[in-house]
């Protein structure tokens, strides 16, 4: 006998990962996506320690390792100098530091893995072209409103359908993402097309004034990752806005020749706007058996590469809440204690960084100075917490 039913709006990263933990922990799910075809989208994933513990204990890291990259090492460089600012050894030294491999992987990548992955596992049905809309109370369960007059009953919903969340929508309709006036603009390139030197398996942080650049490889090291991030008024959202070449070098000018190198690599670009959330007071189990779960509950700016572990990480925390007892309102408030403080100190550790990627001045030449005098090492101890945590 099933455990319950639970329904997940969402079918990205976060949400596909909570069915199969739920799934597995012994409750029918029903997952929900609004698009009509899980299709190729997004960019590159960086995957620490913390995330990868949970994908081990949940049977699936070998599954998205055989598409995913090792790197050997983390490089932070001077975006203009073309330098080494300071780096790290990642690979197995990183791994016995953390208890977990720190991993590369495109993000479409990743959701395939995923998706095979769910539909594998008994207990799980996927409808697409079913956005949630709405939900209420019907005796003791929930009846979950979807496009095309489509009513899906369940004990529990999670919203896990990202930072525009109609989930997230109808129980706190105050809470709005928060413009960071920055664009990402990401690119993937074949490794053969780019200097040897820039294509081996490091990822690369350049850090310059107002901008920087990442770089990784990713397609099991046959392509690499670009994610150029630069100041931007415009706030239309959206995951494939087709962004300007030339706009884009424009913000590196006076760059180094590597750095620019990567930039001029790409035929294409596609650039959007960067959003994030403030922390909220709570993410719904107050008000009955519906909570919250990824970017839907606590989106952040790239600059840890942490939002896609924080929704792997919830989603373990869920599944072993749920499993633990039969009341879930209760379980689900148990979810929200353990994860919201961690979260939201993520949240905030994010966006400090987008002040230190971004110094100029002396305040730039302070930074690199101190990253300098300290060892590869200690810029990794620096995010100890979020790296050494385990469900």
């Amino acid at each position: 006998m099933p455990r319950g039913s639970i329904a997940i709006a969402g079918a990205g990263i976060g949400g596909l990962t909570a069915a199969i933990a739920l799934a597995r922990a012994g409750f029918e799910v029903a997952v929900l996506e609004r698009a009509h075809a899980l299709e190729e989208a997004g960019a590159g994933v960086q995957l620490a320690a913390n995330a990868t513990r949970c994908l081990q204990s949940l049977g699936l890291y070998d599954r998205i390792a055989a598409d995913a990259v090792i790197p050997g090492a983390f490089a932070v460089m001077d975006g203009r100098q073309g330098t080494g600012i300071t780096q790290a050894a990642m690979g197995a030294e990183a791994e016995a530091r953390f208890g977990g491999p720190f991993i590369v992987i495109h993000r479409a990548d990743l959701q395939a893995a995923l998706l095979t992955a769910a539909r594998e596992t008994p207990g799980i049905s996927i409808l697409l072209d079913c956005a949630v809309h709405g939900f209420e109370r019907q005796g003791d369960a929930l009846a979950i409103h979807a496009h095309g007059g489509t009513t899906v009953r369940a004990d529990a919903l999670i919203g896990a359908d990202g930072l525009r969340s109609f989930v997230r929508l109808q129980l706190f309709p105050e809470a709005r993402p928060s413009f960071r006036h920055r664009a990402a603009w990401r690119a993937t390139v074949p490794t053969d097309a780019l200097p040897a030197a820039l294509a081996d398996p490091v990822t690369r942080l350049w850090l310059g004034p107002g901008a920087h650049l990442v770089s990784y490889p990713v397609k099991a090291g046959t392509a690499v990752n670009l994610v150029a991030v630069t100041p931007d008024e415009r706030e239309d959202h959206g995951w494939s806005q087709e962004g300007s070449p030339d706009e884009l070098i424009a913000h590196y000018r006076g760059w180094s020749r590597q750095a620019l190198a990567l930039l001029g690599a790409p035929e294409r670009w596609l650039r959007w706007a960067l959003f994030d959330l403030d922390p909220l007071p709570g993410w719904g189990a107050a008000t009955g058996p519906v909570t919250l779960l990824g970017d839907a509950a606590h989106a952040m700016p790239p600059f840890l590469a942490q939002g896609a572990a924080q929704a792997i990480e919830d989603a373990v925390v869920l599944a072993r809440c749920l499993a633990d007892g039969a009341d879930i309102p209760a379980a689900l408030a148990r979810y929200e204690a353990a994860r919201r403080p961690r979260t939201a100190a993520v949240q905030r550790a994010a966006r400090s960084m987008d002040r230190i990627y971004h110094l100029s001045g002396p305040a730039r030449m302070a930074r690199d100075f101190v990253m300098r005098a300290r060892s590869g090492s200690a810029v990794l101890e620096r995010y100890g917490w979020i790296y050494g945590w385990t469900p």
